[in-house]
């Protein structure tokens, strides 16, 4: 892999970032039904560029009884997941010092996706995002691949692709891009060069 030819594109939860818990899966236990539909449809909407989380963000509030101000439910609930991942963060710059153009491909909406650029500080370390509220498109629809490898006018199997879901995997692979499956930092530095085999 030639970092003067390819493209890195890298998933952010559950490889960049790596809580021991996240607060959708919180709500989700606590409130199965509320926010089961409410992930089914208001979130799904603002991931794709068709609505703003926090227009969304009361009606649930007030299903699961929550009370007070949604932008301040959303900092708790953006800080409560803020557990980057030291180790492949370290990986990255490595990477991008080697001359890596390394890019953010993630399913996301636009205020989490500013906090995790300009607050957590993931924008200090990759060169750009395709967040799917930006692309219109979300993981692991072919739509999404197809147009991140137009925006990179480049051909398929220039990108190489790592997420911790098999099903977005192999949705990046039928479309041609070069992925790999996310299990621990140490197999993606052997993979990317950076530890001998």
């Amino acid at each position: 892999m030639n970092p003067a030819t390819h493209f890195l594109l890298l998933d952010i939860d559950g490889v960049l970032i790596q809580p021991d818990d996240f607060y959708g899966a919180k709500l989700s236990r606590e409130y199965p039904a509320a926010f089961g539909e409410w992930m089914r449809t208001a979130f799904i909407a603002a991931s794709t560029g068709k609505s703003d989380l926090l227009d969304d963000l009361p009606a649930l509030m007030v299903q699961i009884g929550r009370r007070g101000d949604a932008e301040a439910f959303y900092r708790e609930w953006l800080d409560y997941e803020n557990v980057v991942h030291p180790p492949t963060l370290e990986a990255v710059k490595q990477l991008r010092l080697r001359g890596w153009r390394t890019y953010l491909a993630t399913n996301q909406e636009r205020h989490r996706t500013q906090h995790l650029l300009e607050v957590v500080g993931l924008g200090a370390v990759t060169d750009g995002h395709f967040a799917s509220y930006a692309v219109g498109h979300r993981k692991p629809s072919a739509e999404y691949y197809a147009l991140v490898t137009q925006q990179l006018n480049c051909q398929p199997e220039q990108i190489i692709f790592w997420d911790d879901s098999a099903e977005n995997v192999a949705a990046a692979r039928a479309a041609g891009w070069t992925a790999y499956l996310f299990t621990d930092v140490s197999h993606f530095r052997r993979v990317m060069g950076l530890d001998p085999e």
